[in-house]
């Protein structure tokens, strides 16, 4: 039984929640610990509030939920240790009938191949890097796309707000999802007949020279920059471009530059744009089920709303099925269109056919402001 392999296996970081008595089983794969944990309890809370909301109207097909909490820790080893523990689960009252999950890409392709061949639905809330989209099982669901689509949002947004101005694309080429996104940013300059206002930095290049990057940044006569890479270089690379220049643009992505941002920029950090998935909260879809969690006492924040999303459209496919099996749970998602909070989709392979609009962010009095 999963519960007793739990003890023996305490490092996997698993929670068991719930209903012991329930036979449906929804595990949240999000890290609890470390510089994600700020989003990784966004995930876990939306789907706890997903699944007490399926309990309160009478569970799925007349079945409760039990939920089931696990902290990868962002690792590829533990990623795929437990998804072998999971996958080995098959009893009724301990096999997984879907994975939210991971946040993290750790090991995306095998930690995928294993839940499909377990026959385990999976539904990754967030957006995922573009080569692992192309990783494809008729039961892995990429629900909202592949993040380099941010790179039209920052271009649009960039032509409305800044044209003209030139740009300063840095990025961290040892991180295949940050070499994508640069790549999507690159295009659209191109596209559009813009080249000649986008210069390109490597963080790889200063090797962690960046004093003397922001100052070539700034000396090149960059207005607008946009960073990429990871947190720590993030924020101590907008911290050094404001030493240069105070009134330079600063922009990056929300889930990149986390933790110490704000607190090692200080009163510098107001007025920096974050790209990020955008708040659902003011769709006219989702006003009657925020009401109603209201209403509870529960509101899911931030990335919150994707995996209460995430599990929604599992119950919905679930429906449209009658079945809770993998194979059939797949081929419901594939037969129509599926109507989802941020628009109506078609799903080939658990592709949507469009990845869903970044939107932007400004931090403003110590609020983040959508922009666009």
């Amino acid at each position: 039984m999963l519960k007793n392999v739990l003890k023996i296996i305490p490092w996997c970081a698993l929670f068991w929640a719930g209903n012991a008595n329930a036979a449906i089983n929804v595990a949240v794969i999000a890290p609890q610990v470390g510089e994600f944990k700020h989003f990784g309890n966004e995930l876990i809370n939306g789907v706890r509030i997903a699944v007490d909301d399926i309990n309160s109207q009478g569970g799925v097909k007349g079945e409760r939920v039990n939920l089931v909490v696990v902290d990868d820790q962002c690792d590829d080893t533990f990623a795929v240790s437990t998804a072998q523990m999971m996958a080995v689960n098959s009893s009724k009252e301990d096999r997984m009938n879907l994975v939210v999950g991971p946040y993290c890409p750790n090991a995306f392709e095998k930690v995928s191949d294993i839940y499909a061949k377990a026959n385990i639905f999976q539904i990754i809330p967030t957006t995922i890097s573009k080569s692992e989209a192309q990783h494809s099982h008729q039961g892995l669901v990429k629900m909202v796309g592949s993040t380099d689509s941010q790179g039209a949002d920052f271009y649009n947004y960039y032509k409305a707000s800044f044209n003209g101005q030139n740009v300063a694309l840095i990025y961290d080429s040892s991180v295949r999802n940050v070499v994508e996104i640069a790549a999507s940013v690159q295009n659209e300059f191109r596209r559009n007949n813009e080249a000649l206002k986008l210069r390109v930095y490597d963080f790889a290049v200063y090797r962690r020279d960046l004093a003397a990057m922001a100052q070539d940044i700034t000396v090149q006569g960059n207005d607008v920059v946009y960073i990429l890479g990871k947190s720590e270089n993030i924020a101590e690379l907008s911290r050094n471009l404001k030493d240069e220049k105070k009134d330079v643009v600063i922009f990056t992505n929300r889930y990149q530059a986390n933790g110490n941002y704000e607190e090692l920029l200080g009163d510098l950090a107001e007025g920096s744009y974050f790209v990020a998935l955008p708040s659902l909260k003011d769709k006219p879809s989702f006003t009657e089920t925020l009401v109603r969690l209201r209403l509870q006492g529960a509101e899911p924040e931030g990335l919150g709303v994707y995996s209460y999303s995430a599990v929604k459209l599992w119950q919905e496919l679930v429906d449209k099925a009658d079945s809770f099996k993998y194979g059939d749970l797949a081929k419901a998602l594939g037969k129509d269109k599926v109507e989802t909070v941020w628009g109506e989709r078609t799903f080939v392979n658990g592709n949507p056919d469009k990845s869903i609009n970044y939107g932007i962010y400004k931090l403003e009095g110590g609020e983040y402001t959508q922009v666009y």
